[in-house]
């Protein structure tokens, strides 16, 4: 046998995993195709300055596992397509472990790669060990002979990937480890074509309600003309890709839009006001007919929870309700109230091509909802569903949630407050609902912190990962002061409407506008001042080429809650700093007074992260180049160990 044939072999079998490799998960170029999930026993931050850019990583930001002590400690990601052969398969990354190296030990040391499903107990792992201590390593974790349990390939193959530090049978002292360039053999992209939402992916949309029940009969009465409203949106709004329109009313869940439910006769069998009457059951066809002429999406709204605001029209609709399914239940109102959706679904099957859940809460906490939505799958196959009963919010580098401290617009109510990230928080959702935070929780449907957080999160990655379940990240924003109330002032205009729409379309991600139907002067179409914006959105969106945005500019006043207020006329006025030249071409100059002040940010109003310095040379003046940044305005955020920080606006200009 030549003996030259096994190492041409293994050469050929190197070459191959190396070229296969996909670059998974890197902060230095924002490139995070698997998706961080949670952590066992520890924190994971990212963004953070490498602690030694003169190894084998120069990348100046890496991201942190500050492992607590204990046995077993995890770092766990989403991956977006599922591992099903291990054939040629392997898994790299490089890894810093803040030991000495003569501190290493057999326990220590260890590192470790796990391929789990999300309903199958069954993993595949690979375990390595650090061979030397504060200094970056590349790891790879081959795979390839490793079987796959038949288990897992029927339950849709490995989901999740997770990495282990120092797991084992002895505890563990608290340490900490980065990591950084994560790649794999298989590529991570979303199979968009193939995910039913992708018709929804880069579509934008507006809202025209048709509320329903004895409200529509009164509207009607009134002279509301729905289907020429919808008209108007289908002649000035070419460019909309989507419409949400009401099987049931916003929040007054009893009144539904429809009259005719083959599994229920409701005006006879519940209560005459729960739907349209004879006169008007046609409507809603009507007006989804229209859109679905001009080849619009149309998106079914339903309020679930159940028919628990009847009251407020009337004790005997509530008791009418209660009747109905105590009597032909056996007092089980879910069973009666999935019945009942199910009848309107069947319905309207034709015309959906998607339903957005709202009021989840009580179909989630009875253990209703996955059922829920399973019963919508089997009455309208190839719809659609958004079912978010849990929010998902940003949090920091700690875990904790971001906060704002003000608004810097309309302070009224000084709660602090979270910032909405539209995730996937489930298994059984195609899209997100894309609430912005509730007004309760003291956020105003237009705060600043939507533009720099959840906007760049879905334009940085449209889709999200949720056990195995992809889905596309959709905003809903409120165009007034109150969804869907005439009488409240706008609270976005033509530029900043047009700045997040122009970005999430290009990005692939999803939004609409809660939209409102005039109900004074023009009743039956949209509010002539949001037909303004969505009119010049849209001539944008049409134009060739597409027009630039207005940069977005942090109101004053503006800041989250442990930042300094920032002031546009606080340039170098700080005792703490001063920034010079500003405006700026090139290099910026800052001077410090405090050696405390040692981590150096620059974000542009997008909110993105475009450059990173590490400050920590014990001088007081430092330069930062930003030459190759295009004109506009940006901030400058210097940090401390602490999280202490102080921001300052400056103008590149050219």
């Amino acid at each position: 046998m030549n003996k030259s044939l096994p190492v041409f072999f293994f050469l050929l079998f190197f070459v191959q995993l190396s070229h296969a490799q996909f670059l998974w998960y890197e902060n230095e170029t924002n490139t995070f195709k698997i998706e961080q999930e949670s952590t066992t026993s520890g924190t994971f931050l990212r963004d953070i300055p490498n602690p030694d850019i003169t190894g084998i990583n120069t990348n100046n930001s890496v991201s942190k596992f500050n492992r607590a002590a204990g046995q077993e400690a995890f770092l766990q990601f989403d991956v977006y397509n599922a591992v099903t052969d291990f054939s040629g398969y392997s898994v790299t990354f490089k890894a810093y472990i803040d030991i000495p190296t003569a501190a290493l030990t057999a326990n220590n040391s260890k590192i470790s790669v796990h391929f789990s499903n999300a309903t199958v107990s069954t993993e595949s792992a690979i375990e390595r060990n650090f061979t030397v201590g504060q200094q970056w390593e590349t790891f790879t974790f081959n795979f390839n002979g490793t079987s796959i349990p038949n288990a897992v390939i029927n339950a849709n193959g490995y989901q999740r990937i997770a990495l282990g530090f120092a797991n084992g049978t002895a505890i563990v002292p608290t340490t900490t480890y980065y990591i950084d360039t994560i790649r794999g053999t298989t590529d991570q992209i979303v199979d968009a074509a193939n995910h039913p939402a992708n018709w929804l992916a880069g579509s934008w949309g507006v809202t025209f309600p048709v509320y329903g029940g004895e409200r529509l009969d009164a509207e009607v009465a009134g002279g509301y003309d729905l289907p020429d409203g919808a008209q108007e949106v289908v002649d000035e709004l070419p460019a909309v890709g989507h419409v949400i329109t009401n099987l049931s009313y916003f929040a007054h869940s009893h009144y539904f839009a429809l009259r005719q439910n083959g599994n229920v006769d409701v005006a006879t069998e519940i209560h005459e006001a729960l739907v349209p009457s004879l006169a008007n059951q046609n409507i809603l066809f009507e007006v989804m007919q229209k859109f679905k002429d001009d080849g619009k999406k149309i998106i079914l709204y339903i309020s679930t929870n159940y028919l628990d605001r009847a009251i407020d029209d009337g004790a005997d609709i509530e008791a009418a309700w209660i009747n109905y399914y105590t009597n032909n239940f056996a007092g089980d109102e879910y069973a009666a109230y999935k019945d009942l959706i199910e009848g309107f679904v069947l319905e309207v099957k034709e015309y959906a091509d998607g339903y957005w859940l709202d009021t989840t809460a009580q179909l989630h906490n009875d253990g209703n909802l996955e059922d829920f939505v399973q019963m919508i799958r089997n009455a309208d196959p190839g719809a659609i569903i958004s079912a978010q009963p849990n929010g998902a919010y940003l949090q920091d580098e700690n875990g904790n949630n971001i906060l704002v401290d003000s608004d810097g617009l309309d302070d009224e109510d000084d709660t602090n407050y979270k910032i909405v990230s539209f995730e996937g928080v489930n298994t059984y959702q195609d899209f997100t609902s894309g609430h912005v935070t509730p007004l309760g929780q003291g956020a105003p449907p237009n705060s600043w912190a939507y533009e720099e957080f959840t906007i760049p999160a879905m334009v940085a990655n449209p889709w999200s990962m949720y056990n195995g379940n992809t889905v596309l990240k959709h905003a809903w924003f409120p165009v007034r002061a109150r969804w869907h109330v005439s009488s409240q002032p706008l609270i976005f205009g033509i530029e900043d409407g047009y700045r997040f729409t122009k970005r999430l379309v290009q990005a692939n991600a999803a939004v609409t506008f809660a939209t409102t139907i005039d109900d004074v002067n023009n009743k039956g179409f949209m509010m002539a001042d949001e037909m303004l914006i969505m009119k010049t959105i849209n001539d944008r969106l049409l134009s060739n080429p597409v027009p630039d945005c207005v940069p977005y500019v942090r109101p004053e006043g503006a800041y989250l809650v442990g930042e300094e207020p920032l002031s546009v006329d606080s340039f170098n006025t700080s005792s703490e700093v001063k920034f010079y030249p500003n405006p700026v071409a090139d290099l910026l100059t800052i001077k410090r007074t405090s050696t405390a002040i040692n981590y150096i940010t620059v974000i542009n109003v997008l909110g993105t992260k475009v450059l990173k310095k590490v400050w920590d040379n014990g001088s007081t003046t430092t330069q930062v180049d930003l030459s190759s940044l295009p004109s506009g305005i940006y901030f400058i955020k210097l940090s401390n160990i602490s999280k202490h920080s102080i921001t300052r606006k400056i103008i590149v200009s050219k």
